[in-house]
């Protein structure tokens, strides 16, 4: 629904060096999917100050079990409400799609989402992308919760600060660098490597599922990216963006070992 950005570094070879030319990689492990739709660029209101956290929906939850970022201190509200909504998905995709995915279908009118009565976001696909997601997660098995990490939250927090200051859109940096060299500055290890960004997005469930339902992009890499068994460590930054008002980026890894 909104503007994302996915990159997505299985490390059956850390031996290749991700360059610029590896976007045309995808089936040597590489998948690197990017999202520029100008019919896609108007901002829900962010309500709530970034360092709050939201309403957990604890009734349908076990949020102490969850909600894995609670206690750590170098994260602000909405970047721990990232962590909690990628592990309800995670760890029960059915219950996600009912609560989350579903309640959507209705707002929509044709390829426009109607968010308030004075506020909507033309899509690309429409409910039909809605109705993808739900269906996909309905028969989903669940998988391990990610856990934070420091050195993916700095390695974030850098991304934000230099592409969100610039209006950019791209997991390179202004200075060439990409989710390798970055998490690599803060940490070593790892086995598994993976990055989505989001921008114009400003609470944790709206990241989350705006990610989850992938509209415009037909390989879904931004979904696969949140539901691989394969990470167990996040870090998320979220920040200014002087086109979309906020940004976040979540970095994903296994293996990870924070410097």
């Amino acid at each position: 629904m909104k503007n994302h950005l996915c990159f997505l570094l299985l490390l059956l070879a850390l031996l290749h060096p991700l360059t610029a030319q590896d976007s045309d990689f995808s089936q040597q492990s590489f998948l690197l999917n990017g999202r520029n739709s100008a019919g896609n660029t108007t901002q829900r209101s962010n309500n709530n100050p970034i360092n709050e956290r939201a309403d957990p929906d604890a009734a349908h939850w076990d949020i102490p079990t969850l909600d894995t970022a609670k206690g750590v201190d170098y994260l602000t509200g909405i970047e721990k409400d990232v962590i909690l909504e990628m592990n309800k998905v995670r760890s029960d995709p059915a219950k996600y799609a009912e609560l989350y995915i579903k309640p959507r279908f209705p707002h929509y009118n044709d390829k426009r989402y109607i968010v308030s009565e004075t506020l909507s976001i033309v899509t690309k696909e429409g409910r039909a992308a809605a109705e993808e997601c739900y269906n996909a997660l309905k028969v989903m098995q669940g998988v391990q919760l990610l856990f934070p990490e420091r050195g993916l939250a700095l390695a974030a927090k850098d991304h934000v600060m230099d592409i969100g200051q610039k209006g950019q859109m791209s997991h390179t940096g202004s200075d060439g660098g990409n989710p390798v060299t970055r998490v690599e500055k803060y940490g070593a290890g790892y086995k598994n490597l993976g990055e989505n960004i989001t921008y114009g997005t400003s609470s944790g469930r709206d990241i989350v599922v705006d990610l989850l339902i992938d509209d415009g992009i037909p390989d879904r890499g931004h979904r696969d990216v949140i539901m691989l068994p394969g990470f167990t460590q996040t870090g998320v930054s979220a920040g200014a963006h002087t086109r979309f008002g906020i940004m976040c980026v979540i970095d994903y890894a296994s293996g990870y070992v924070s410097n």
